[in-house]
């Protein structure tokens, strides 16, 4: 069903870009505040690198209080882990986004 042509395989490549665009601007408003941090990965698996298990962990339950499951992975724990469903709607995705967006900016406004 889903690969009987181009469509899906298109759609999930402009969801992933979706998801490495605002990694690319957490990673950057994280760096600016002096947690420097990375963006990395493909498609709808994206990670941001944090250097400190300690923020990502922070960052990780407060979106958890959210509503939002995220992990972090790494040797450290330092990688804000994200690994979407390929499926995903775009509204749970912006939505999802958006939480940890929100949840960046209250570890850097510590």
């Amino acid at each position: 069903k889903y690969w009987t042509n181009d469509t899906f395989e298109r759609d999930v490549q402009r969801k992933g870009r979706i998801v490495e665009d605002r990694f690319q601007k957490l990673a950057v408003l994280l760096t600016e505040n002096g947690m420097p941090a990375t963006e990395r990965g493909r498609g709808l698996m994206r990670g941001i690198d944090v250097v400190s298990g300690d923020i990502a962990d922070k960052i990780t339950s407060r979106a958890f209080e959210h509503g939002l499951v995220i992990e972090t992975s790494g040797q450290d724990g330092e990688v804000v882990k994200c690994l979407c469903p390929l499926t995903i709607t775009d509204e749970d995705l912006l939505e999802g986004l958006d939480i940890l967006e929100m949840c960046v900016k209250a570890v850097v406004n510590e």
